[in-house]
Order: C-alpha cells, then structure tokens, then sequence
C-alpha cells in the first residue's frame, strides 16, 4: 500500500474517532470503543497504527504540521521580517485548528502527563523545527539550538494561553508581546559580542 493511501485512511479513522477521543481522551481503549472495525478490518488497523493510540497520536501531530506547512504557501512570507513570519506561521495553525480546539486542547494535556513527556518534547521540535524551515533559516551550532528553544518556550506558553479560553485577537496580542523576544536577539547577541571584545 503506497504512503499517501495509507495517510488517506490514517486521516480517515482520526476524523471518525476525534469525538470520542474528546470526550474519552487519547487511550488503549480507543480502537476497541469504536465501531471503526465495520469500515476497516482489524489486520488493517493494526498496520496503520501498529503502537495502537500512539500510533494515532504521532499521526495526528505529524498531520498538523504538514497541514501548517501547507497553509503557509498561502502566505507571502517573503515581504515579512523573522518575527513577523513567525507570528503568521503561528497563527495560520491556529486558526486552521479552531473547530477542534476541544481535540486539541485534550491532546496539550494528555501530551503534558510524565509517560509521555518524551512525545511532548518531540513534538514541540518537530513544530518549530518546521516553522524555522518554513521561514527558511539556515543557522547552525548554537544559533540553531537557541532559535528552537527560544520558539518552543514561546509556541507552547501562546498554545495554553489559546486553549484556556482566550478569544483570537486577545492571542494575537499575546504572541505579539512574546515575539518581541525573537526580534531583539541579534541586538542582544551584538551587546554580549562588544562586551566580550573589551574584556582583556
């Protein structure tokens, strides 16, 4: 089975099954609950998500990323300074999640519990690894790991701020005051430079 027909009936089962992961959470029950088994035969499910619900989960974050990245094409990023591309970047996955803000709200916080702090943390890369890639940033060394870190501080804290019922605009105002980070670092990097230049 080729990959893009196996995502079409990975994406399908998500669709099926985002009401009871809602309401019931991401578990090892999920597949048994449902009544998935009538569209597809269990052997099938057990090759497109061969780790059960992590399986599903990995999926369904892998999925918004590259939904994210395909929006993005719709943006005209090259007239935008770093911080502003960031900020649209940001803020087009956003939007493109808010009819299932619900499912992603149970998702922030599932990805929260210890068990799977390795997921959160590979996931949260993943995500911002692909922003930068978007914006086409070619830093390396310590520029590449400190640009990561600074965004995933600030996708993650702008994500929980969203889900914990703040309106669009009130976000936007957010992400706004937390990018301002991003545009002073060069500034700073420059201080810290000169600084190191005048000590003997």
């Amino acid at each position: 089975m080729k990959k893009n027909n196996f995502d079409k009936k990975r994406l399908d089962i998500l669709n099926i099954l985002k009401k009871s992961i809602i309401n019931d959470g991401w578990n090892e029950n999920l597949f048994k609950k449902n009544k998935i088994i009538k569209k597809y035969k269990k052997h099938d499910i057990v090759s497109l998500f061969p780790n059960g619900y992590i399986s599903l989960l990995k999926f369904y974050l892998s999925n918004a990323d590259n939904e994210m990245a395909q929006g993005c094409k719709k943006l005209n990023l090259a007239k935008m300074r770093t911080h502003e591309k960031v900020n649209a970047i940001i803020l087009l996955k956003l939007k493109m999640n808010q009819r299932d803000k619900d499912l992603v709200k149970r998702t922030f916080f599932t990805l929260l519990l210890p068990y799977h702090s390795k997921l959160l943390t590979y996931s949260i890369h993943n995500t911002v690894n692909k922003i930068w890639y978007i914006i086409g940033d070619l830093s390396k060394d310590y520029n590449y790991y400190s640009k990561r870190l600074i965004l995933a501080s600030i996708y993650s804290t702008t994500v929980f701020y969203w889900l914990n019922n703040k309106t669009f605009e009130q976000t936007k105002t957010y992400l706004d005051k937390k990018l301002q980070m991003i545009s002073k670092i060069p500034k700073i990097k420059k201080r810290i430079k000169l600084t190191l230049n005048k000590v003997p």
